[in-house]
């Protein structure tokens, strides 16, 4: 019986950080595989990948991943605690033993503080505090931990939701090394390692990132466009432009008149940051804000997310992840599709299937339809 560790990931794009995790993992729980669950085409800050999801499950792949599986967009595009349900809950579904995530804190007990009492609604009456920031100081208050680190707060939010699991994973912690998560800039290449963020913002300059990304990574950058909210600005304009306030009402999060906001600074806003500048206020981050742009932009409504089911989408594996699908396949809760149809297109991938023509606009490739998994 093969065991396998699960991670659950970005890669926007893959770097030294995300290799130091994987070995790491496996270093420490002995695991004969590494599963990742990974975003599609757009990810969990509201931003479309900077390279699609089969260059970036390629870059895995190359890397000492076994097997990757995309996260739905219904799922992938959401809060911390959105996002980390469905993720934990599809490695559960592939019986990883194992869950080990990247911690700026690593020595802090995450399965004792998911034990944290969450459900008090007077917590959440300060309409001028986001949600965000409100369970934060409810956590400090209850165990004396303050967690306000991007890693960290996933890292709770993946302990709560595996605790719900009928099985659960045994955590495993790995310290983030060298650079914090939202490091704009590349301090010291020499250290090898660096963040995404970083990494992001100087891709255009092969020089200064090439000591802390591998060569895979490189090469997807050299060979690809690399894709952000300016190129799909001209799209969301237009969509805001052309839909009426009722129509943008009718968006899943669109919630206290904020499609009045958006239909006052679309009009005077020239580039997509200058608009999320205009639409920001103490009561929305940055991050909700652009996730409500990727739900307009899909048109993507509160019903579409009601009616979001759970499965496995397989972007790719090795011998070793085809082995341990051949092992799990008949014992998982989940559907498990490798080679989708038209009507599993137009159904469960309705919503990975639009996000992917969407961002095929600009990446000049079929995302979905035909596409098999990558066997490597």
């Amino acid at each position: 019986m093969l065991n396998a560790v699960g991670i659950i990931s970005e890669y926007n794009p893959f770097h030294n950080g995300h290799l130091y995790q994987i070995k790491k993992a496996k270093e420490l729980t002995h695991a004969d595989l590494c599963i990742v669950v990974m975003s599609g085409n757009w990810v969990q800050r509201g931003q479309p990948a900077s390279f699609d999801k089969w260059n970036r499950a390629k870059m895995a792949l190359e890397n000492d991943v076994d097997l990757v599986v995309e996260l739905p967009f219904q799922y992938s595009v959401q809060p911390a605690s959105i996002f980390a349900k469905s993720a934990v809950n599809i490695l559960g579904a592939l019986q990883c033993k194992w869950l080990s995530f990247g911690s700026e804190n690593p020595e802090m007990n995450f399965s004792k503080l998911a034990t944290v009492n969450l459900e008090n609604p007077e917590y959440f009456k300060n309409y001028e505090e986001n949600y965000t920031s409100a369970i934060q100081q409810l956590i400090a208050e209850k165990t004396g931990f303050f967690i306000n680190k991007p890693n960290d707060i996933l890292a709770f939010n993946y302990a709560l939701y595996n605790r719900q699991l009928s099985i659960p994973m045994k955590l495993i912690p790995v310290k983030r090394k060298s650079s914090n998560h939202n490091d704009v800039e590349i301090i010291d290449s020499s250290l090898n390692i660096s963040s995404a963020t970083s990494i992001r913002k100087n891709i255009n300059n092969v020089s200064k990132i090439y000591n802390v990304i591998p060569k895979s990574t490189l090469e997807v950058i050299e060979n690809n466009q690399c894709i952000d909210w300016n190129t799909f600005w001209k799209y969301l304009k237009y969509k805001i432009l052309t839909n009426s306030v009722n129509e943008l009402r009718s968006i899943y999060q669109m919630t206290e008149g904020l499609e009045y906001r958006f239909k006052k600074y679309i009009k005077i806003s020239n580039d997509f940051d200058e608009f999320l500048n205009n639409l920001k206020t103490k009561r929305y981050t940055f991050s909700r804000l652009r996730r409500l742009c990727v739900y307009v932009l899909m048109n993507f409504k509160s019903i579409d997310f009601e009616n979001s089911s759970e499965y496995i989408r397989i972007l790719g594996f090795n011998s070793v992840g085809r082995k341990y699908l051949k092992q799990i396949k008949k014992k998982t809760n989940m559907i498990i599709i490798s080679n989708p149809s038209k009507a599993l297109l137009e159904k469960e991938l309705k919503f990975d299937y639009l996000s992917g023509n969407i961002y095929g606009i600009e990446s000049k490739k079929n995302e979905d339809l035909y596409k098999v998994p990558l066997i490597f």
